[in-house]
Parts: structure tokens; C-alpha cells; sequence
């Protein structure tokens, strides 16, 4: 399956002051349109889908083929060669399940976005969408519960209080680690 996104701050100015903090409206509008479209199947079949946004030789942002991970991960397999850069990843956290701490994006999805050097977007079962910032190593709420959608079976406040942004340090700790 593959998405074409024409860069446009259309979304970015829909989602209001929080938004301003991810680094490119561009980004986000596509970041958010992709996810958008697969929460309800991430639901439905509890599995993560996860993919990359990139700058095509003309300019445009457009995502790779999405991948279909499992209920607790999600490794691309899109082809990332057509673009000029790989701008940011992107994925969903599967249905809600109360074994998991699915609201916040994890260390390792933070990790994952340090070490490859891009931006990420992560959509939440209650419908959160976070932000990565990869190179101060913070994770930003973009937009709070049922933005992006919600899992019916999400159950607010399960995960406890969640915070506007949280630093890698901070997600280690509230992993127990």
C-alpha cells in the first residue's frame, strides 16, 4: 500500500500552538495523514504499522509503503531510496492492551529515531500523537486523547498521568529502567 502526501501546513495549523513544536508543518501533515488512515486497521488487528516520510527530488514529502510489524514493534521495510532524505519515521502502537504503556512513545522508539537521525511521529491507542525530536532527545504530545482516533476498548487514564513531553531519561524511568 502506498501513500502520497503533497506537503501542505494545512494540518499543522488545524492542530493548534502544540503543533508549532514539531520542526517542519510539512512533516506533521503528512506524519499525521498517514497515521490517521491506519489507526482503525492497528486497532482492529493489534498490530503496529510503522514507515518512513522522505523529500522526493521535487520537493514533495511522501511516505514509504507501510509496514506491518506485531502487536509490540514495527521494523520498515519501505524502500527509502527514491528520496533525497529521510525526514522522519512514523508508526502506530497497536490496540490498547493494560500490559502495555502504549500512551508514550518508548525508549526504544526514541533510540530508534536518535540513532537514525529523523524526527518520528507515534500514534497512541487513546489517540495521542507524539512528536520525536531526535536531536534534543524529547518527545512532544502534538495532539491529546482521540486526535488521532481511538481503540473503542481504550480505557482512559490506565496508563496513569501523562505528561506534555518527556525526555529519554524520563522514559527510561517510567519504564523501570
Amino acid at each position: 500500500m502506498k501513500y502520497l502526501f503533497v506537503a501542505a501546513a494545512l494540518f499543522g495549523a488545524a492542530l493548534g500552538p502544540q503543533a508549532a513544536q514539531a520542526q517542519d508543518a510539512a512533516e506533521l501533515a503528512a506524519a499525521r495523514q498517514v497515521l490517521l488512515q491506519l489507526q482503525p486497521r492497528s486497532f482492529s488487528e493489534n498490530l503496529e504499522y510503522c514507515g518512513y516520510i522522505g523529500r522526493m527530488p521535487d520537493g514533495r514529502l511522501m511516505a514509504t509503503e507501510v509496514t506491518r510489524g506485531d502487536a509490540w514493534g514495527c521494523l520498515s521495510r519501505g524502500d527509502e531510496s527514491r528520496f533525497v532524505e529521510v525526514v522522519a519515521s512514523f508508526h502506530t502502537h497497536a490496540a490498547f492492551d493494560r500490559a502495555a504503556d502504549s500512551e508514550v512513545p518508548s525508549s526504544d522508539d526514541m533510540y530508534g529515531d536518535i540513532e537514525e537521525q529523523v524526527n518520528g511521529y507515534v500514534a497512541t491507542p487513546g489517540g495521542r500523537l507524539w512528536y520525536i525530536d531526535h536531536r534534543r532527545q524529547v518527545a512532544t504530545q502534538v495532539c491529546g486523547l482521540g486526535c488521532m482516533g481511538q481503540d473503542p476498548n481504550f480505557v482512559p487514564g490506565d496508563a496513569g498521568p501523562i505528561a506534555q513531553s518527556y525526555g529519554l531519561q524520563d522514559l527510561l524511568r517510567r519504564e523501570g529502567r
